[in-house]
């Protein structure tokens, strides 16, 4: 089935009216399930639990040996917090299908409805997330590894940067994954990540550079911003800069998330056939 290709500067003053037409309600699910989640992950789960790890002799550290540390650090936070990682998962999990099912579905949902269709396909979502990720690992890390350990080590860092790619490539195709799953009410993993790399046909690369180019400049107006607040924060020290940095850090995120949410909405938008009229009279 072949696809128009994917406008970008439509996609964004889409994703634009969007947010504005929605931002009520966006912003409620989004503080709901982004915010207060990943307030509650910062304060209890704080990544500064992770330390560099043991140097190597008198002439400094090893760098596979403070690379093994912080893994066996990671693994251990992960580890004596997975409740928490879980539930915080979830919840954004849900909130993200929600918002898709709120902002693409053509019987016009209210929020409740949006939430129940957010929950009924997560299973589905966290499926298609699996078979992704085991798929990828059997595809990619397999060959990556058999590469690595024949070749030198030109031919390890050729094989990583391959590999870069063809993960780029996976996530891109199986990006529309979501709202297939929200909107359309496919409850088939396999048969929603069929469908998403039906829809990104022809446009993969399109689609790979309109989400670069958003995470550049974003990640530079965020980086910028929370540089700034961070150092008022740090004047201020004590509890109010942990919890003022904690709060920051999770605003970051639920905009962060909401956005691509949104965005990867109007991308579904342009390139489903199955859209009905009224989605796209919205921007006339």
């Amino acid at each position: 089935m072949a696809h128009g290709k994917l406008d970008m500067g439509r996609a964004w003053t889409q994703a634009t009216a969007l947010m504005g037409l929605n931002r009520d309600t966006i912003g409620a699910i989004a503080g709901l399930f982004f915010f207060l989640p990943s307030m509650a992950s910062a304060l209890f789960v704080p990544v500064t639990a992770i330390t560099p790890g043991p140097a190597a002799g008198s002439g400094g550290e090893d760098p596979a040996v403070v690379m093994q540390a912080a893994v066996d650090q990671m693994t251990a936070l992960y580890a004596d917090n997975w409740p928490i990682l879980l539930a915080v998962f979830a919840m954004q999990f849900i909130g993200s299908m929600s918002l898709f099912a709120l902002l693409t579905d053509r019987g016009n949902p209210t929020v409740g409805e949006a939430l129940a269709t957010g929950i009924k396909g997560l299973p589905s979502y966290i499926a298609a997330q699996l078979i992704t990720v085991i798929g990828a690992s059997l595809a990619i890390g397999l060959p990556l590894g058999l590469v690595s350990a024949l070749g030198g080590e030109a031919v390890a860092v050729l094989a990583v940067l391959a590999a870069l790619v063809a993960i780029i490539y996976l996530m891109v195709k199986v990006s529309l994954a979501a709202p297939v799953i929200a909107i359309e009410g496919q409850r088939n993993p396999f048969t929603a990540l069929v469908r998403s790399w039906q829809l990104t046909k022809g446009n993969s690369v399109r689609i790979a550079v309109f989400i670069a180019l958003l995470v550049v400049v974003i990640g530079i107006i965020s980086t910028l911003v929370s540089g700034i607040i961070t150092l008022i924060l740090a004047a201020v020290g004590g509890g109010v800069a942990t919890i003022g940095g904690a709060a920051l850090n999770a605003l970051v995120n639920a905009l962060l998330t909401a956005l691509f949410v949104v965005v990867t909405v109007a991308i579904y938008r342009q390139l489903s056939d199955d859209l009905p009229q009224r989605a796209a009279d919205v921007f006339e």
